[in-house]
């Protein structure tokens, strides 16, 4: 992973070490569970093997999601920007040109998308920032309007 900054290393961690609790769950601990439900009475009549059946349906669909966000994540990385450019995972400091006010952006994955700090390569203001590098003006169509920020540091 040479090239790939460490809020995307962490990152990636952070979802292989979740899907790896989350497979040891559905491998161990409720198989486990259902046996306890089944022993408790018929299926039919039976709400802890509902819970069960509940629990094990989620695990699988929230590893399945966490995959895809991982393979989304690896491909960003790969396709990364070239050394010295904004791409994902690079936080930006910007300055609004008619304001003069001075903002922080980091690019990440939609699933990481926080709040007003942090920007997908998906939305307006990462397509504009993708690619560029410090010194570089950048024109952004907002909801709020049309902003013009330039990049005056870049880390990746």
């Amino acid at each position: 992973m040479a090239g790939i900054s460490r809020g995307v290393k962490a990152r990636i961690e952070t979802l292989k070490e979740e899907i790896a609790a989350l497979e040891r769950e559905a491998r161990e601990e409720i198989p486990a569970q259902m046996a306890s439900a089944q022993a408790v009475g018929p299926v039919r009549e039976n709400a802890d093997m509902y819970l069960v059946a509940g629990r094990a349906h989620y695990v699988q669909g929230r590893i399945e999601s966490l995959r895809q966000q991982l393979k989304t994540i690896r491909a960003l990385a790969s396709a990364g920007a070239p050394e010295g450019c904004a791409g994902y995972g690079s936080t930006l400091e910007l300055l609004d040109l008619d304001t003069g006010q001075r903002r922080s952006m980091r690019i990440a994955s939609p699933e990481a998308v926080e709040g007003g700090d942090t920007c997908s390569l998906a939305s307006p203001m990462g397509r504009a920032l993708a690619g560029k590098r410090p010194g570089d003006e950048v024109e952004v169509a907002l909801p709020s309007g049309h902003k013009i920020y330039r990049i005056e540091k870049l880390s990746s």
